[in-house]
């Protein structure tokens, strides 16, 4: 296998990935070292500060960061040290996630490296922005896009290191977009890292690797790769070790030692100071979901618990998987109240995703990073043998050139079927569990004598609700919105519905936006068109798109479509055919 042969020659020709002082740690002596005989030479902590933040030790990296921003702006017109402080502030303060501070330093390194046309900094300045996007924004494609602009320029200015650490970011970003075509990007990381001897290189090669081969299920392979990464990782002192371990657990619990994994979960948390938030949620997650299919409840809710304070930190990544972990829990534990609450939250932070336009431009550049990847490899081969061998290399090049632009059309033709019937079945996924959870709700509540709901005890006085009255509100308003189904009405109106509460407009509008964030309208609108979905995931119901317009309450259909469409990502045309479709293959 390639992966032993790669750790088996690391040891026997790579004798640093064996000692227990890494390259990187014996760079850092030597600035430091620099640094106290001479504490102002700005070149040292410009490279102690990039180091540390290699090593994912983002507190020193924050520290000579400060150390040579206060140097740099003392010397008039000085872009280059002070480009240089901005970067490695604005990557450490990403992933620390001080979303604020790390715009404001990129930004600026932008600006600074786009005057003075530092291309190198530059390739720096877009890896630090795609980390924000895709830790702080949750924005993969804003993502994907920064990193290929990396590696454009990158290319362009023979940045090798920094070039093979965009191609393991891009595969992050696929994973955690749960696409096995990161794969590639994480291998020729990999390859890219024993090929220099890079021990970082192959550490990220290695990691992003195990974790592609985890979502392919092949969990033999990803537990070769993060073998070697734990490896890696002992002998050179690497931070961020939570990641490690925590994707050691995931793959040791797929493979069915849910045990063991519960002690690498553990071990995972031991690094919580020294860690990204981002990862240590992404074990609290994992802990709990191991925990869940022991039947140990009660610890699992706590560690959701615990990773749901870390969301409040601005830590995006994950939230999803966090919200989705805690529906099926509570539903587990029979509480189906909570269940659905969750479950609304996770639909809430994913239904952006299934946008169908970022995913195509998603997909552009991909293609166009494959295409430029070939493209380079074609010019190598031309240099070398286009004296004797041009006519042959001519008709490679037109061969290629015809299988690309024919894989090309094939890969957008069925990326689109695919994404289109993914989001359908996605769709009636959640509406089966969701009218699952209703029902069990329905069975359990002690049923009226009256057969309607229970009017207030009270009417809401004073100059403003308390958690307690606005919760009650909230939870009379959902009953009566979907048990009566009052959003069917085109003419309800906040005073209609106040008045069926008893409570006056004021406090609706505070309740409906405190709980949800949320107008009056928008509520309404968001029922109106989630049943319009679960409507039109049924294949049997042929009802005309205008008549189930009107139906719903919309008062018109191109409020009908654009609210349809940015639920789902397609029309509502488009999806009635996608829904045909998939009954027919079934």
């Amino acid at each position: 296998m390639k992966i032993l042969y790669y750790i088996l020659a690391g040891m026997l020709t790579f004798p640093s990935l064996l000692t227990a002082q890494d390259e990187i740690g014996k760079a850092i002596e030597k600035q430091l070292q620099i640094l106290k005989n001479d504490s102002d030479n700005m070149q040292s902590l410009k490279e102690i500060g990039m180091l540390y933040l290699q090593k994912a030790d983002f507190d020193h990296a924050i520290h000579y960061g400060l150390r040579l921003q206060n140097l740099a702006y003392h010397i008039p017109q000085d872009y280059y040290y002070c480009t240089y402080s901005h970067i490695i502030l604005g990557q450490a303060y990403t992933m620390k996630g001080e979303r604020q501070m790390a715009y404001s330093n990129l930004g600026q390194a932008r600006s600074n490296a786009e005057y003075a046309k530092n291309d190198t900094a530059l390739c720096s300045i877009y890896n630090g922005l795609g980390l924000c996007a895709s830790n702080l924004d949750k924005d993969y494609y804003q993502a994907i896009s920064y990193f290929h602009k990396g590696l454009e320029t990158a290319r362009q200015c023979r940045y090798e290191k920094l070039y093979s650490i965009l191609l393991s970011n891009i595969s992050n970003i696929y994973y955690l977009k749960k696409d096995t075509a990161g794969l590639s990007y994480a291998q020729e990381c990999y390859e890219r890292g024993h090929d220099k001897r890079d021990v970082y290189l192959i550490l990220i090669g290695s990691e992003t690797s195990a974790y592609m081969f985890y979502l392919k299920h092949d969990y033999q392979q990803a537990l070769n790769y993060i073998k070697e990464a734990e490896f890696i990782t002992l002998q050179n002192d690497f931070y961020d070790q939570a990641d490690i371990y925590s994707l050691y657990g995931m793959i040791l619990s797929a493979l069915g030692s849910d045990r063991q994994a519960l002690e690498y979960f553990s071990k995972a948390l031991q690094y919580e100071p020294t860690s990204q938030a981002s990862s240590i949620l992404h074990t609290y997650v994992q802990y709990a979901r191991t925990l869940t299919k022991l039947k140990r409840y009660k610890e699992a809710l706590d560690f959701l618990q615990r990773g749901e304070n870390y969301t409040r930190e601005n830590v995006v990544i994950y939230r999803g998987e966090l919200y989705e972990m805690f529906s099926l829990l509570y539903e587990q534990t029979g509480h189906f109240e909570k269940a659905l609450a969750y479950r609304k939250k996770y639909h809430s932070k994913n239904d952006s995703l299934f946008n169908l336009t970022k995913e195509h431009a998603i997909n552009d550049l991909r293609i166009q990073y494959n295409s430029q990847k070939l493209e380079n490899e074609i010019n190598e081969a031309r240099i070398e043998k286009l004296k004797k061998e041009k006519k042959i290399e001519l008709m490679t090049a037109g061969i290629i050139a015809i299988l690309l632009v024919t894989g090309i059309i094939l890969c957008l033709y069925r990326r689109k079927n695919k994404l289109y019937r993914a989001i359908v079945q996605q769709n009636q996924q959640s509406i089966q569990r969701e009218k699952s959870l209703l029902q069990q709700i329905e069975s359990l509540k002690v049923p009226s004598t009256s057969g309607s709901p229970a009017p207030a005890s009270f009417k809401y006085t004073g100059s403003s609700l308390s958690n307690e009255e606005m919760a009650d509100l909230f939870n009379r308003l959902e009953t009566l919105t979907r048990e009566k189904r009052i959003y069917t009405d085109n003419m309800i109106t906040k005073e209609k519905v106040s008045d069926m509460l008893g409570t006056n407009r004021t406090y609706l509008s505070q309740t409906i936006n405190g709980q949800t964030g949320k107008t009056f309208t928008q509520y309404i609108n968001e029922f109106r068109t989630r049943e319009a979905v679960t409507r039109l995931s049924d294949p049997k119901e042929n009802i005309p798109l205008k008549a189930l317009s009107a139906e719903l309450g919309f008062n018109s259909m191109t409020t009908f479509y654009n609210l349809f469409q940015a639920m789902t990502g397609m029309t509502p045309t488009q999806y009635r055919n996608s829904v045909q479709e998939l009954e027919k293959k079934q």
